[in-house]
């Protein structure tokens, strides 16, 4: 039986990647080692087969079913730096958006510190918005794990939405800003 180094140079000698040099050696190995030599003439065999078999196109949707099953299986630690950063990207528009959800939740609790009543009512309201704010992170994830399953490569559409988003809120942001001094001013 042939060793991994063997195996993997019968394979080059198929696909014809092999060096004369290594191709002289690999001969001479199958000249002293009939069961190599056996093992290489099937997969000489097997690799003709498959060179001669007829050619069909494979249907479109095919590929994507099959990215997407890939998509399914791919491990955390698998995933490419384009969804990594996808990742770091969305989880900072989550920390943008409920950042100021938590300024006013602290400032209501805060307020709320003299009575008693009052701070127990804030405190199940903010538990309740807590538990809001994970719902809808939940959906989120959900979503686009989805998302990524059925369009690999949507984190890259992501990445290049992002940026434009930004500027948008922030250009609405000093529109506001300007239409608000203009209304104090005038």
């Amino acid at each position: 039986m042939a060793d991994e180094r063997q195996q993997r140079l019968m394979q080059e000698a198929l696909d014809q990647s092999l060096t004369p040099d290594l191709l002289q050696k690999l001969r001479e190995q199958l000249d002293v080692d009939a069961e190599s030599s056996q093992q290489f003439n099937r997969l000489r065999k097997v690799d003709e087969m498959l060179r001669s078999a007829p050619y069909e196109r494979a249907p479109a949707r095919l590929a994507l079913s099959i990215m997407a099953k890939l998509a399914q299986t791919v491990k955390p630690q698998e995933l490419s730096s384009a969804s990594g950063l996808a990742l770091a990207l969305g989880m900072s528009m989550v920390v943008i958006v409920s950042l100021p959800v938590l300024i006013a939740a602290s400032s209501l609790f805060l307020g709320a510190l003299s009575s008693a009543a009052a701070l127990n009512a804030i405190i199940q309201q903010i538990a309740s918005l807590m538990a809001l704010v994970v719902a809808m992170l939940d959906v989120l994830v959900k979503g686009a794990q989805s998302i990524l399953a059925t369009y690999p490569q949507a984190p890259l559409l992501m990445i290049s939405v992002v940026p434009i988003i930004l500027f948008w809120l922030l250009r609405a942001m000093r529109d506001e800003e300007d239409s608000g001094s203009h209304t104090r001013g005038g």
